[in-house]
């Protein structure tokens, strides 16, 4: 496997493994933006393996469009990618984040996870 591909790979397993750990540590919010940074590097991953440009974007729904994925997303996982967005940005900046803090609790963090966990390893085949 290419090593730029890898590199995408490791990033994205590090980060859903990061997310677990928040989920387990009771960090919720930090738990939906560690799942969001997980699905766009496995996008960058798929991305580069197609030997196309990555660019520097978080928009899950553009970068499944730039890696030729939208078409095979179902309606679920593209209005789930569409939700899990916006956590990067928000995730990081003040009063979105303390908005954001007051809906993410155990059970939701918990959901998020777990989507994210299946999306990944579907994702994840598509390269292998």
């Amino acid at each position: 496997m290419d090593k730029l591909v890898e590199h995408w790979i490791e990033r994205s397993n590090y980060d859903l493994d990061t997310a677990k750990a928040m989920l387990d540590t009771g960090r919720y919010l930090y738990v939906a933006y560690m799942c969001q940074q997980s699905i766009e590097k496995i996008f960058k991953g798929i991305i580069a393996h197609k030997g196309l440009q990555n660019f520097p974007i978080h928009n899950l729904t553009r970068l499944s469009e730039i890696a030729s994925m939208h078409n095979e997303l179902t309606p679920t996982q593209m209005d789930f990618i569409a939700e899990l967005t916006p956590y990067h940005i928000e995730a990081r900046y003040g009063d979105y984040k303390e908005s954001l803090t007051e809906i993410i609790d155990k059970e939701k963090a918990r959901l998020v996870y777990d989507q994210t966990r299946e999306l990944h390893q579907w994702l994840y085949l598509k390269i292998n």
